[in-house]
């Protein structure tokens, strides 16, 4: 198995969902965006079709063992792996890029205390920074975002990288992002 360690990829990956999504690019210039989906061909190119984290067997299996969650469904690949969390909270894990990273949305104007908890427990498993930590970034993350014209925040600590969008127009909605960084 080759492994790339291509942490770069994976932020500018993070844009182009920004982009497909509907979301606004943030810092893209459109020579960058050129720049960005050749970097990611490029990297998709060289990696072999079943490459992941070893990682991510971890963390999908502490996840099966979560009782709350309910797998929805996996890629065919096996990169992506989406779950529901009650009725407002959807979860997706991506091992691709040789590490794993989280998100998880929330669909409605304030997120209850059980999002932030989940947000603790699986960013925890992500990150080597605490739950505690974790869900305090995240917070951060959320009030910055709301506070920003773009709806979209950035929050590093030393073994945690949060990304967030957060908006109150159209019912509100919110999305954690969690990479280990």
């Amino acid at each position: 198995m080759v492994v790339l360690n291509l942490p770069w990829v994976v932020r500018l990956d993070v844009c182009i969902n920004y982009k497909n999504g509907g979301w606004r690019m943030r810092e893209c210039s459109v020579g960058s965006e050129y720049l960005i989906i050749a970097s990611v061909s490029i990297a998709v190119l060289l990696l072999p079709g079943k490459a992941k984290a070893e990682s991510c067997d971890l963390i999908l299996l502490a996840l099966s063992q979560e009782n709350s969650l309910t797998r929805v469904k996996a890629s065919e690949d096996a990169l992506v792996t989406h779950y529901r969390y009650g009725l407002n909270t959807s979860l997706s894990v991506s091992c691709a890029f040789n590490k794993p990273s989280l998100e998880v949305s929330w669909d409605g104007l304030e997120p209850d205390q059980s999002f932030y908890e989940l947000v603790g427990r699986v960013g925890g498993l992500v990150s080597s920074q605490s739950r505690t930590e974790v869900v305090k970034s995240s917070r951060l993350c959320r009030e910055q975002a709301l506070k920003d014209d773009s709806e979209i925040a950035t929050i590093e600590r030393e073994g945690l990288a949060i990304e967030c969008q957060a908006f109150k127009r159209d019912g509100g909605g919110t999305t954690i992002m969690v990479f280990a960084e």
